[in-house]
C-alpha cells in the first residue's frame, strides 16, 4: 500500500530494543545469561547492520536464533521465556520492510497474543507490535479491525499503574496513541484522531519535558493531524512551535531538527503556500544530507517529500531525478516491493506522462504494478499506479493492456469495504474508457468523477488538487472533447477554476472561521455532512457497479445531499462574508450564453495534465475541443514566449507556434463573427497576455491576436458578470496611490541572530524567531519613485470630478480605508504586488503600501494590504488599476496572483481590474491607464477602451519604444 492520504510522511522512529528497564525477564539476569549474546547480536544487526535485502535476512536470522533459544528456556511455571514471543514482533517488522505483508501480519499477531501476559515487562515492544498490526490491517483494507487491535493493547496500558514506570513505558504509551490517531484518520474518525494525537503529545511532554526531541516530534505530529482535520492555523502554530523549540534546544545533527522543518513545509504546502513549503523542505533535506548522510533511508524520505511538493507544483522535470533517487534508496533499505519505492515509481510515471512521454510512463507504472502483484487487492496502492498506467497504455495504442489494468483496479475497488466515492467513480470510468464501446456510459462515468472531486476541493480547503485528481479531470476533459460535450467540459473546467480560486481565497475564509467560533462549528458540521455524503455516494456507485439494488441507497444519498445543502444554506445566510469568499455558483452553458452580447465569445483553455483542452462558447453555440498540442508543448511555448518578452526581446517562433496551437482553424472558424473575446486560462497561460500571439487560424502570416479581437480575461468561470454598456459618463472621480515609503530593516529578535552583509538574516533560524511579516524582505523591495509621476500624469490627462493623490507616506492602508477611496470610480494603486508565500508571513496575495507604526506586525496598518483586508473594504470603483507591480504575474506554485486580488476587490464592491503582466516604463503605464479611462468615459466598453488605448500607444503616441511588445502587451483587463 502507498502512504496515507496526506502523501507526505516523516521517517519512522529508530527501532526500539527488546530490553526494558526493570524487566524481571532481562537477559542481564544470571538465569537467562545464555540468551544475552543472541539478543545483543540481533539488536546490533538491527541497529547497525546493512538495511538492504541481504542485511534484513541476517537480522531475521538473528532474531529467529534468539526466538528458538528463548523457546527452550523455561520459566518457573514451565512456559517459555517471553522473548519467544517478543522476537516475533521484531521479525514481523523486518518482514514488513521486505514487503511481505501477510507474513508480517501473521507473525506480529502471534507475537502480541503470546506476549500479552508480559505487557508491563515489555511495553515498548508490545506498543510496536500493536502499532504494526494496526498499520498492516489498515493497508489490507481492514482499518476498523486494526483500530480495535491497537485499542485493545492501549487499554492494557491504561490499566497499569503509571507510578514508577520508566520513560520507556510512557514512550510506548505515546507511540500507541500516535498509532490510534493515524488509524482513526484512515477511517474518517477525525476528531478521535486529533484527541489521540493530543494525548500522545501530552504523554511525552509530561514524561520527557517540553524541550526534549521526542516531545518536539510529538508537536509536529500533532500539527500534521490538525492539518488532516482542516485546522490549518492551529497546525501551523504547533509546527512553528516545533521549529522554534528545535532551534533553541536541539542540536542540528539530531533528526528531530530537520523533521521539524520538514513538517512545517508540509503544513505550508497544504495551506496553499507551496513556495514557502519548498524552502522549508529543501532546508530539511540539506540538514539530513549534512548530518545523517545521503545514503540513508531518512534522506530518501526527505527526497520523497520534496518531490511530492514539486509534483503538486507541476514542476515535473525537477521531480523525476528526485523520485529516481528516492526509489533506489528506499528499495535498498525497505525492499523493492514495499510501499515507498512503489510510490516513487508511480510519481515518476505521473511526471513522465505529464511531460508527454506515455511510453516511458508505461514502463515505470508497469514496474510498480508488477511489484504490487497482479493479484493485489490494495485499492489505495493500485489507485496510485493503475489510472495513469491505463491512460499511458491507451496513448501508446495498447488497449488490451489498458483494459487488463483497469479491470484489476475495478475488481479491487468492488471487493473493498473501505474505498471512497472518488476511487469507485474513477475505477468505473477507467474500465469504461478502456473498453471504448459505449459512448453514453462513458460520458455518464466521466460525470460521476466530478462530484467527489468537487467535494475534495471543499473538504481540503485551500489545498492544490493532487496530481491523481488532475489526471482524472484531464481524462474527463478528453472524453468531453471526444464526445463534443460542452456541458461536461464546463463542469470539469469550472472545478479546476474553483479549486484555483479556493487556494487564492482560502486564507481569507480561514481567518473568518478562526475569528468566529459559531462559523467554525458550523463548518465542522458541514464537513461532516460532506463526508457522510461522500460515503453515501460511494455506496451508491459501488452498488451500481456491482449490479445490486440501489433504491435504498439512492434514498440515503438524497437525504445526505439534502442535509448538506441545508447546512450550507444556513451558513450562507448567517455568515455572508464567508459565503462571498467560498460559495461559487455552478456555471452552465446557457447562463454563459445569456451573459454574452452580440459579437462576444468565451474561450477557456486548460493545459491540465497530459492534454490541452478548450471550451468555446458563443451566443448561439458551444464546442468542447481537445487541441493537438499536449500540456508539455503549450507550457514550453508559453514559458519561452513569456520569458523572452519580459526581458525586452521577443521569441517570434514561440509566438506563432503558440498562436497556431491555441487558435487552430477549427477554433477560428467558430469565432468568425466574434469581435470581443473573453479568455479563461490557467497554468503558465494565466501569466501570459494572449495579445502576443500570432499565427492564429493556422496562417503563419497572421499578426497580433489583439488586432483581431478585443481581449479580456476571466479570473474564474463561476464569478463572471456581464459588463453593462454605459453612455458618455462625463468626469469621474479618481483616487491614486504611488511611491509608498520603504520599510525599515529590522534586527532579528534573537540576541544571537546574525546578519549577512546585506542585512538579511544569515541563519535560517533567524527567520523563525518572529511570527510577524519578514520586514527585511519588504525593505529589500526596490523603491518606486517614478510611480509618483505616473499617477500625476493620469491626474493631468483628463478633467476629473474629484481627485486625491496619496504619495509616499500618505500611500497607506489608512488612506485606502478613507471615504474618498470608497466612493471613487477609478482607483489606481502603483506599488509592489506580493504573491502568497513569496515573503515569510504573507500567506495570500497582497499589495505593499507605506508602513504605519505597526510595520510588519500583521495589523491593520502594517503596510501590507492582503486580499482578506481588501475583501472587507467598501468600494464602488468601476476600474481598479494596479500598476508597476507585475500584478498579473503567476505564483511560483502555479496559481495566478490576480485570481485572489480580483475576487477580493469584487467582494469589496469594485468591478474590474486593469493590470500588467510585467513592469513597464512609468510613462507608458500612465499613457495606457489614462487613455483607457478616457475611452471608457466616451462610452466604449472596457475591453474596447483598453484595446483602443493600446492601439493609440502603438500607432499614434510617438513615445519611444511604444511599438515594442514589451511596451504594449502586458496590459490586460480582468473581469470578475
Amino acid at each position: 500500500m502507498l502512504a496515507s492520504a496526506c502523501l507526505l510522511v516523516l521517517a519512522p522512529a529508530a527501532p526500539l530494543l527488546a530490553q526494558e528497564g526493570g524487566n524481571p525477564y532481562s537477559t542481564d539476569l544470571s538465569q537467562y545469561a545464555q540468551l544475552q549474546a543472541l539478543e545483543d547480536r540481533a539488536t546490533d544487526l538491527q541497529t547497525n547492520g546493512a538495511q538492504d535485502a541481504e542485511g534484513r535476512a541476517q537480522i531475521i536470522a538473528a532474531w529467529q536464533a534468539l526466538q528458538e533459544a528463548a523457546q527452550r528456556t523455561l520459566l518457573a511455571d514451565g512456559s517459555p521465556h517471553p522473548l519467544a514471543h517478543i522476537t516475533k514482533i521484531s521479525i514481523a517488522s523486518q518482514l514488513y520492510r521486505q514487503g511481505e505483508i501477510d507474513e508480517a501480519l501473521a507473525m506480529a499477531e502471534a507475537g502480541v497474543a503470546g506476549a500479552q501476559p508480559y505487557l508491563e515487562a515489555y511495553p515498548a515492544k508490545m506498543a510496536e507490535g500493536a502499532a504494526l498490526i494496526g498499520l498492516l490491517l489498515t493497508q489490507k483494507g481492514e482499518p476498523e479491525r486494526g483500530l480495535a487491535m491497537v485499542e485493545k493493547t492501549y487499554a492494557g496500558f491504561l490499566r497499569l499503574d503509571p507510578e514508577g514506570q520508566s520513560a520507556g513505558f510512557f514512550t510506548a504509551k505515546s507511540n500507541l496513541e500516535f498509532s490510534l490517531s493515524q488509524t482513526a484518520l484512515r477511517i474518517g474518525r477525525t476528531q478521535e484522531a486529533v484527541d489521540y494525537q493530543k494525548a500522545s503529545l501530552d504523554t511525552r511532554e509530561a514524561a520527557l519535558g517540553a524541550d526534549h526531541p521526542d516531545t518536539i516530534a510529538s508537536y509536529y505530529s500533532y500539527a500534521q493531524t490538525l492539518r488532516r482535520a482542516g485546522r490549518m492555523d492551529e497546525a501551523e502554530s504547533f509546527a512553528r512551535t516545533a521549529v522554534d523549540r528545535a532551534i533553541a534546544h536541539v542540536d542540528p545533527s539530531d533528526p528531530t531538527y530537520a523533521r521539524a522543518f520538514e513538517m512545517l513545509g508540509i503544513i505550508l504546502a497544504n495551506s496553499g503556500r507551496p513556495v514557502e513549503a519548498t524552502q522549508f523542505l529543501t532546508r530539511a533535506l540539506e540538514l539530513k544530507r549534512e548530518h545523517e548522510g545521503a545514503d540513508t533511508l531518512i534522506f530518501g524520505y526527505g527526497i520523497h517529500n520534496l518531490g511530492t511538493i514539486l509534483l503538486e507544483r507541476q514542476r515535473y522535470e525537477e521531480v523525476q531525478p528526485l523520485f529516481t533517487e528516492a526509489e533506489a534508496l528506499m528499495a535498498r533499505y525497505q525492499g523493492p516491493a514495499s510501499a515507498f519505492p512503489i510510490m516513487a515509481l508511480a510519481y515518476n510515471g505521473q511526471a513522465s506522462l505529464a511531460l508527454g512521454k506515455p511510453a516511458e510512463a508505461s514502463g515505470l507504472l508497469e514496474e510498480g504494478r508488477t511489484r504490487l502483484g497482479e493479484d493485489s487487492s490494495d485499492v489505495e496502492a493500485l489507485g496510485r499506479v493503475i489510472p495513469d498506467l491505463v491512460r499511458a497504455r491507451m496513448l501508446t495504442g495498447d488497449r488490451d493492456a489498458a483494459l487488463a489494468a483497469a479491470q484489476q483496479f475495478d475488481d479491487a475497488v468492488r471487493a473493498s469495504e473501505s474505498t471512497d466515492a472518488f476511487e469507485i467513480a474513477l475505477a468505473t470510468l477507467l474500465r469504461t474508457y478502456a473498453q471504448g464501446d459505449d459512448s453514453e456510459a462513458l460520458v455518464a462515468a466521466a460525470g460521476h468523477v466530478i462530484e467527489p472531486t468537487r467535494r475534495f476541493v471543499k473538504l481540503e480547503d485551500g489545498a492544490a488538487l493532487p496530481v491523481r485528481h488532475l489526471a482524472a479531470i484531464d481524462l474527463v476533459m478528453e472524453i468531453a472533447a471526444q464526445q463534443d460535450d460542452p456541458a461536461l467540459m464546463l463542469s470539469a473546467m469550472a472545478l479546476v477554476s474553483d479549486a484555483n480560486l479556493a487556494r487564492a481565497t482560502g486564507r481569507r475564509a480561514a481567518k473568518l472561521r478562526d475569528e468566529n467560533p459559531d462559523l467554525a462549528a458550523g463548518l465542522r458540521e458541514l464537513d461532516e455532512a460532506r463526508q457522510t455524503l461522500d460515503r453515501a455516494d460511494g455506496a451508491l456507485l459501488l452498488a451500481i457497479a456491482q449490479g445490486q439494488p440501489t433504491d435504498a441507497l439512492r434514498q440515503d444519498f438524497a437525504q445526505a445531499q439534502s442535509a448538506g445543502e441545508q447546512i450550507e444554506q444556513s451558513l450562507q445566510q448567517r455568515f455572508p462574508q464567508w459565503a462571498a469568499a467560498r460559495v461559487l455558483p455552478e456555471p452552465s452553458i446557457a447562463d454563459m450564453q445569456a451573459r454574452l452580447g452580440d459579437g462576444q465569445a468565451v474561450l477557456a483553455v486548460t493545459p491540465i495534465y497530459y492534454g490541452t483542452y478548450a471550451l468555446l462558447v458563443t451566443p448561439s453555440g458551444a464546442r468542447a475541443i481537445q487541441l493537438s498540442a499536449t500540456r508539455k508543448d503549450v507550457v514550453d511555448l508559453a514559458n519561452a514566449l513569456g520569458s523572452s518578452v519580459r526581458v525586452g526581446s521577443f521569441d517570434e517562433a514561440a509566438s506563432r507556434k503558440l498562436g497556431q496551437a491555441l487558435f487552430p482553424a477549427e477554433v477560428m472558424a467558430q469565432l468568425g463573427e466574434t469581435r470581443s473575446l473573453k479568455i479563461y486560462a490557467n497554468g503558465p497561460l494565466a501569466s501570459l497576455p494572449f495579445s502576443l500571439l500570432q499565427g492564429w487560424g493556422g496562417d503563419a502570416g497572421n499578426g497580433w491576436l489583439l488586432d483581431r479581437f478585443s481581449l479580456s480575461y476571466l479570473s474564474g468561470l463561476s464569478a463572471w458578470e456581464p459588463e453593462e454598456r454605459k453612455p458618455d459618463q462625463g468626469p469621474l472621480s479618481l483616487v491614486a496611490f504611488a511611491a509608498p515609503s520603504p520599510f525599515t530593516r529590522a534586527v532579528p529578535a534573537l540576541a544571537t541572530a546574525t546578519l549577512s552583509p546585506d542585512g538579511a538574516p544569515a541563519r535560517i533560524a533567524d527567520y523563525f524567531s518572529r511570527t510577524a511579516i519578514d520586514v527585511n524582505a519588504l525593505a529589500a523591495l526596490p523603491a518606486l519613485p517614478g510611480t509618483a509621476q505616473e499617477i500625476r500624469s493620469i491626474a493631468a490627462s483628463a478633467p476629473w470630478r474629484s481627485q486625491r493623490l496619496y504619495i509616499g507616506p500618505d500611500a497607506s492602508e489608512a488612506a485606502i480605508r478613507q471615504e474618498a477611496t470608497a466612493r471613487a470610480e477609478i482607483v489606481v494603486i502603483a506599488t509592489h504586488g506580493i504573491v502568497a508565500g513569496e515573503i515569510e508571513g504573507i500567506a495570500e496575495p497582497a499589495l505593499v503600501l507605506s508602513p504605519g507604526d505597526a510595520q510588519g506586525d500583521t495589523g491593520e496598518d502594517d503596510g501590507v494590504l492582503t486580499a482578506s483586508e481588501i475583501a472587507q473594504l467598501d468600494m464602488r470603483a468601476e476600474w481598479i488599476i494596479l500598476s508597476s507591480c507585475d500584478s498579473a504575474a503567476g505564483m511560483g506554485g502555479g496559481l495566478p496572483a490576480f485570481s485572489g486580488l480580483a475576487h477580493a476587490f469584487r467582494q469589496a464592491g469594485a468591478r474590474d481590474l486593469l493590470v500588467s503582466h510585467w513592469k513597464v516604463r512609468d510613462d507608458i503605464a500612465a499613457f495606457v491607464s489614462s487613455q483607457a479611462v478616457l475611452n471608457y468615459r466616451k462610452g466604449m466598453s472596457k475591453t474596447d477602451a483598453l484595446r483602443e488605448a493600446i492601439r493609440t500607444l502603438r500607432k499614434d503616441s510617438k513615445i519611444e519604444g511604444a511599438d515594442s511588445p514589451f511596451a504594449w502587451a502586458p496590459f490586460v483587463l480582468i473581469e470578475g
